[in-house]
């Protein structure tokens, strides 16, 4: 029936029509002449009809090629093959029709290269990106996005932002519309981790003016967050550290101008104590320094192949002897120092200063902060990259939630201990830390609890290759002393 309807409304039956409507009134205005010659007047007819008909489909196929070609266009494919006959108006139009269909795939190229380019740019930015329609139901979401709200494009398209943000008891989607906020939200993103994302909203208009959604762009602010609290917390610190020692000499000072100075005992004794916390806020500038220096990068490590196990038994014996022929308040009690490893040599690539300096540091804090004495075993692992050098005491030990907080600047297990006498600046295990990341390695702490004792491991590279080349059969080794 359809094809029955297109045929009737051809230009093929139409002119036929015509063309037998105007036969018909020729043949009735000399309808007598007309019929003695019908013979002839049906084959004027006829071919009059044909060459109607051969001019009519000419056109006709003209115009479907020409309409086949639009189609073809509207599909985003141009066929410039067809080159198809007919008068010059048709020509023309079908030519109008060629450039601008190839006006429009060129555009289409365009817009598609651009999608894909935004499209990529979306897929890799750090941020994440929600874009709604205007009701406010998302209809597109970045890779961030989706990672930062947990969740996936399924599960996220069509909701409300509102909602997927969880801010329906602050706002609407219509106040987002109105206001534009910058919010901030606490989450969890894809890896359980805790995170604050800063929200800015913007309207996103057609060029009319037409509101037809938002977009909303998520940042993670974790780490500046916790750059920030860090930043805050060291110059607390720092702030507090220098100001207690401050305030005992101004105090100390102050009773020595007010007479104290006539007291030779005792202007002494005052003046031992604030050369005492001069000398300790000398030691913090000093870390802090050293600190600041390894935070640009400025330390330069001045590295040699040495052997690590005649160098540890170097520092053990220095250290062995100070144990003998100290006496203060710091080393009250009886300390064993004991070696678990084998004399056959290691060799690495170290500063020698460097690793002295975290050695020391490491065996001094287990001598501060072992009460009762005890041993305190060293003990070396090679291992396939790395050797894993170990200080175990048999201390006060760390309860394991502060395990991970030791290596923080000022942090102290018990910060009671500001004020005492084994308290130190709290930037030793700071500088431990950076000097054996700078080494290329990592440094770590294991306690079984308060009173059980602390282990201090740390990792130096270590090449099986450098250390042959190296190795000649020989453990001898000097060290200079600088002290």
């Amino acid at each position: 029936a359809t094809h029955m309807i297109k045929f009737f409304n051809s230009m093929i039956f139409k002119g036929v029509v015509a063309h037998l409507l105007l036969f018909v009134i020729l043949f009735m205005s000399s309808f007598d002449y007309n019929f003695a010659h019908l013979s002839t007047f049906i084959g004027y007819y006829l071919f009059s009809l044909v060459f109607v008909l051969v001019f009519l489909n000419q056109q006709h196929r003209m115009i479907v090629n020409v309409s086949k070609q639009i189609n073809d266009i509207k599909n985003g494919y141009l066929n410039r093959d067809k080159i198809p006959k007919g008068t010059s108006e048709i020509n023309e139009l079908y030519d109008e029709i060629l450039k601008l269909g190839e006006d429009i795939v060129r555009t289409q190229n365009n817009l598609e290269n651009q999608r894909n380019q935004l499209d990529s740019i979306l897929a890799y930015m750090v941020d994440g990106v929600i874009a709604t329609d205007r009701r406010g139901n998302i209809i597109m979401a970045n890779k961030s996005a989706l990672h930062y709200l947990n969740t996936d494009n399924d599960l996220l398209m069509q909701k409300n932002i509102v909602e997927v943000l969880k801010i329906t008891d602050q706002y609407n989607f219509y106040d987002l519309l109105e206001k534009e906020p910058e919010i901030t939200i606490e989450t969890h993103d894809s890896g359980n981790e805790s995170i604050s994302l800063h929200i800015k909203f913007a309207l996103f208009r057609r060029e009319s003016g037409f509101i037809s959604g938002i977009i909303a762009v998520l940042h993670d602010m974790t780490e500046q967050d916790k750059a920030e609290r860090e930043r805050r917390l060291f110059v607390s610190n720092v702030s507090h550290e220098l100001r207690t020692p401050l305030t005992s000499v101004k105090a100390y000072l102050e009773a020595l101008e007010d007479g104290a100075i006539e007291d030779k005992e005792t202007a002494s004794s005052f003046i031992n104590v604030s050369l005492t916390e001069t000398n300790r806020m000398i030691r913090m500038i000093s870390d802090l320094l050293t600190l600041s220096r390894m935070d640009q990068d400025r330390i330069v490590l001045n590295k040699e192949m040495i052997n690590l196990i005649a160098f540890l038994d170097y520092q053990i014996n220095r250290l062995d002897q100070i144990l003998e022929t100290e006496s203060n308040d710091l080393i009250s009690s009886n300390f064993t120092l004991v070696r678990k490893y084998s004399e056959q040599p290691i060799w690495v690539e170290i500063d020698t200063d460097k690793i002295a300096q975290v050695i020391d540091n490491i065996i001094g804090n287990a001598i501060k902060y072992s009460p009762k004495g005890g041993t305190i075993t060293i003990s070396v692992e090679k291992r396939e990259s790395d050797v894993l050098i170990s200080i175990s005491d048999q201390g006060m030990g760390i309860p394991k939630s502060d395990l991970l907080k030791i290596f923080d600047r000022f942090y102290r297990v018990d910060n009671a201990s500001r004020n005492s006498k084994v308290g130190g600046t709290g930037l030793g295990l700071s500088i431990v830390h950076d000097i054996v990341k700078i080494h290329g390695g990592t440094i770590f702490a294991s306690s079984e609890g308060e009173g059980k004792g602390t282990t201090f491991s740390f990792t130096l590279p270590y090449s099986l290759e450098a250390a042959d080349d190296w190795d000649d059969g020989t453990d001898e080794f000097e060290f200079e002393d600088n002290e």
